[in-house]
């Protein structure tokens, strides 16, 4: 295993956390799922000759002991009768740990009995397989799309593409290419300054962040000093879809990025949840000066041979802390602190400084002293975002004989409230994870999600 991936065995979290390990819950939903014999097939085929879908985990290490798949362990079918039931029965699963006598992944079937409700496939594994985006990559070639090629059809970054991809990508303008960044910063003493001072903020941000305020949102501060402790209790709720269109909207009108109206609009929707749901007094007031942060997961470039698309599995992975104005009273102002909040996360020195750091302290520092930096470091958070970029056209899985996808999600059980998002098929979906003492009805977050948009369409602009 890599050091990251051996860590998520061994356990990132100190031990009085009392977490769970770390199994991505992946939440597919068909208008019919697609035959069980023919995903089956295809796994047996293409997925387990890769050594970390038909190995073990022990001690930090994959172990290889079944030379056969075990077809009835890792593919089970229930009969459920709606979508609720879907959901009651992930609500109950995703606190199930694997088997770890087998390799870490399973995959079950949850279809309706009649042909009027939506079917689904949960896909749990075990996080030390891969992270989100690298899971995308080594699936890729199962999957089916419009047009065939589906990395094509990923609105990604080109310098996390493949080397084909790249090469066909759009080539970035002169004014944004790395060389021409780097060069302006060498030849302007300015520019040279700025770009020091944002590495040093990358290296400072984790080691210099103080707790959040105290919400109804999150702990008490008592409770996350020194680190908060994992009481078992989660729940979790999926966002009604938001249009793309209405995303791209607000881009736009307000000059801004996606991301940007993602996170305001979380932001705002967090805000209204806390003020009218919860009655919180320093949410309902206009001018408390607030600290919520949340961590921010950001997957990064890895080596790809693209003759076997499973190289691409891998935890290449940082965390950013990034500042959240849930203290800000218009939807407004909110995209425009946002949009300052993130801009660090598009300075190359910034994110250079954060990855030296964070290398710097898996390099020297022992591993029950990481599980404690990261435990208080988390804790000082009140929130986890993950944003995966997907497919902008319709999926079919498996590719040959499979069924179209028509919502994706990824749930996840963390020690925050984590909030995941995908885009796929001109769509955002996303759900919340969180303890139900901070959140008690959860769906009514979803309504204010879908309000904040709304909000933020309506937002004038700084020129109205």
């Amino acid at each position: 295993m890599s050091s990251m991936g051996a860590a998520l065995e061994r356990g990132t979290w100190d031990p009085e956390m009392n977490m769970i390990p770390p199994i991505i819950n992946g939440l597919w939903f068909f208008e019919r799922a697609p035959q069980l014999d023919a995903v089956v097939r295809m796994f047996e085929a293409k997925i387990w000759p890769n050594f970390r879908f038909h190995s073990c985990m022990e001690d930090g290490t994959w172990v290889a002991r079944h030379k056969v798949m075990d077809r009835a362990y890792h593919f089970s079918e229930v009969a459920v009768a709606d979508e609720a039931a879907i959901d009651s029965y992930v609500q109950t699963a995703m606190f199930d740990p694997l088997d770890k006598d087998h390799p870490p992944w399973r995959m079950i079937f949850l279809r309706a009995r009649t042909p009027k409700n939506r079917s689904a496939i949960l896909f749990r594994l075990h996080h030390s397989i891969g992270d989100g985006l690298g899971l995308l990559f080594a699936f890729s070639p199962q999957i089916g799309c419009e047009g065939g090629d589906l990395l094509s059809k990923i609105p990604l970054p080109k310098v996390m593409l493949p080397p084909s991809q790249q090469n066909m990508a759009p080539s970035l303008s002169s004014s944004s290419s790395p060389a021409s960044v780097t060069g302006r910063a060498l030849g302007n003493p300015c520019s040279c300054c700025s770009a020091v001072c944002a590495f040093c903020r990358g290296c400072s941000v984790v080691l210099t962040a103080q707790h959040d305020s105290e919400l109804l949102l999150n702990a008490p501060l008592e409770e996350r000093t020194p680190f908060i402790r994992f009481n078992g209790q989660r729940v979790h709720s999926r966002f009604p879809p938001v249009p793309m269109s209405s995303v791209k909207a607000v881009c736009k009108k307000h000059g801004c990025t996606v991301n940007d109206v993602l996170m305001a609009a979380m932001t705002g929707a967090l805000r209204r949840y806390g003020a009218e749901v919860r009655g919180d007094p320093n949410l309902l007031s206009d001018d408390t000066e607030l600290e919520f942060k949340s961590m921010v997961m950001i997957g990064l470039p890895r080596p790809i041979d693209e003759n076997d698309m499973m190289s691409a599995l891998a935890n290449n992975i940082l965390f950013a802390s990034v500042p959240l104005p849930i203290d800000e009273p218009t939807a407004h102002g909110r995209l425009l602190r946002t949009m300052e909040a993130f801009s660090n996360l598009k300075s190359k020195p910034y994110m250079a400084g954060l990855s030296c750091l964070t290398d710097l302290l898996k390099g020297i520092l022992p591993q029950s002293v990481l599980r404690k930096a990261a435990s208080e470091t988390f804790s000082k958070h009140s929130l986890l975002v993950t944003n995966v970029p997907g497919p902008t056209v319709p999926m079919t899985f498996p590719k040959e004989g499979g069924e179209v996808l028509g919502e994706v999600h990824m749930v996840f059980p963390n020690v925050m409230p984590q909030v995941s998002l995908i885009t796929y098929n001109g769509f955002v979906y996303g759900n919340m994870v969180a303890d139900p003492q901070l959140f008690p009805d959860l769906p009514k977050l979803g309504d204010l999600w879908v309000r904040a948009f709304e909000e933020l369409a309506q937002a004038p602009t700084g020129e109205e």
